[in-house]
Formats: structure tokens, C-alpha cells, sequence
């Protein structure tokens, strides 16, 4: 439940993931996910593989961290309870819905955990390493959080298999019929996760700039309003693909028969 850094992180992801799918559970497929990223987060700044990070020691720490924020949401949501976080409570009610995409589980997992716990993450990685007035560290911490980008847009191609192969997600089939589908694909994802990491920067130094705890619930509410809102949309959307499923379904044949 506290991994300190990316290596139990991974570990943690990877545990939960399995013992979900165990259970059949839909909430396996967000870890799964989230466990690809981290993989190659260790591989990058454990393993060595990228040594374009400024700060290594410090992303490490930030994706335990980071990670815990998500144990505690599950958590909730294994005992049945709110998380407190309207965009974690949307994703876990998608549980229940029969034919949910498998993506759509995994976007609204990430959105959650972008748009809202991350911010917090960063936060507390920066304050706990007595940065958050140290403009020069601020400077390369930001390098290091953009360079994770890189690292999302290298893990889409297994990205889309977990989600084709392991759940048989009839979207991933579809976005994975051609390269030159995948690719469109895959840069409109992009760029709008690029377009979120953004903001989190944005919401940090709110957090960091807060002068009472009165500013920091104003950040934090303004940080659920966000998430929550686009939570909703991919939730209303998933409730047009249900209705659609038997058409996705066919037109996912087809193309897979095409091919």
C-alpha cells in the first residue's frame, strides 16, 4: 500500500492487476495499464536504460508515491466506499456497467490519476525533498516530468496489445487495424495526455504557491471540478458505445476478418 519507489510500485501494480483478473474484475485492466508505464519508468531510471532523466532518484520516489495515491482509491472502492475524488468514483461505477470497453476503463483510470492525483504526487515528492522555493531543481524536475511523455508515446504500442489481447477490446482492435491507423490513433491520445500533463504542472505550483489551507482546498476542488467533469464525458460516451456495442462488435470482425 506505500511503495516507496518505482520498483514496488511495479510490483504493487502488477499484484493487483493479477489478483483482479483472478476475480474478473474490470478494475484489472487500469493496473495492467498503469503497470506498462511503470515498467518502463523502471527501466529508464533503475535499470538505466535512459539517461536523459536529470533527477532519477527523485521520478523513482514520485511514481511510489504516485502509485499510492491510486492504492488508496482502489482500496475505497474494494470496501465500497467513495473515494472523495468525483473522477475516481465515475471510473469505479464503470464497473458495473456491462460491455465497457476495456479502453474505456483504462481512459478513465488515467484521467483520474492525471488530472488529480498527480498534481498531489508531485507535490509531495517536491516538498518532501525540500525543493518547492528551489527554482533550479523546479526547472529540472519539470524537464524529468516532461520526459515521461516520451516514455507514455513509446508504451502505446503494448498499451494496445494488453488491452486487445488480454480483454479483447473491440476499440483497441479497431485503432490497431493498420499502422497508419495506429499512429493516428496514438498521436490524438497523445496529445491530449500531453495536453493534461500540462495543466498538472499548472495545478502543482498552485498547490506550492497555496499561503493557507483555505487556497490548497480551493486548488484541490478546482482539481476535481476538472477531472470530474471529463470523467463524466467518457462516462456519457461509454454509455453511446454500450447501446452501439452490437455494431462495434461487427465492425471489429469485419476488420479483423479484412486483415
Amino acid at each position: 500500500m506505500k511503495p516507496a519507489n518505482v520498483a514496488e510500485a511495479l510490483v504493487a501494480l502488477e499484484t493487483v492487476a493479477a489478483r483482479l483478473r483472478e476475480r474478473n474484475d474490470p478494475r484489472a485492466v487500469f493496473p495492467d495499464v498503469y503497470a506498462v508505464i511503470t515498467r518502463r519508468v523502471k527501466e529508464a531510471v533503475v535499470d538505466g536504460r535512459d539517461n536523459r532523466f536529470l533527477e532519477p532518484a527523485w521520478i523513482s520516489r514520485l511514481a511510489g508515491i504516485f502509485c499510492e495515491y491510486y492504492l488508496k482509491a482502489l482500496e475505497a472502492s474494494l470496501d465500497g466506499r467513495s473515494t472523495g475524488i468525483e473522477a475516481w468514483d465515475v471510473a469505479f461505477e464503470c464497473n458495473t456497467s456491462r460491455g465497457t470497453a476495456a479502453a474505456v476503463h483504462a481512459l478513465l483510470g488515467i484521467n483520474a490519476h492525471i488530472n488529480y492525483d498527480l498534481a498531489l504526487g508531485l507535490c509531495q515528492n517536491i516538498v518532501q525533498h525540500g525543493a518547492a522555493q528551489d527554482a533550479r531543481l523546479l526547472r529540472r524536475y519539470r524537464h524529468d516530468h516532461d520526459l515521461v511523455n516520451e516514455i507514455l508515446a513509446a508504451a502505446m504500442p503494448e498499451i494496445f496489445e494488453v488491452l486487445t489481447r488480454r480483454y479483447g477490446c473491440p476499440l483497441a482492435r479497431i485503432a490497431t487495424f493498420t499502422k497508419d491507423v495506429q499512429r493516428a490513433v496514438s498521436s490524438t491520445v497523445l496529445f491530449m495526455l500531453r495536453g493534461w500533463r500540462d495543466r498538472v504542472w499548472d495545478d502543482l505550483l498552485c498547490l506550492l504557491a497555496a499561503r493557507s489551507e483555505a487556497d490548497r482546498r480551493a486548488v484541490l476542488a478546482g482539481m476535481n471540478r476538472h477531472a470530474g467533469k471529463l470523467a463524466r464525458m467518457v462516462a456519457t460516451g461509454n454509455g453511446a458505445l454500450r447501446a452501439g456495442e452490437p455494431l462495434f462488435r461487427t465492425a471489429a470482425v469485419k476488420l479483423a476478418l479484412a486483415a
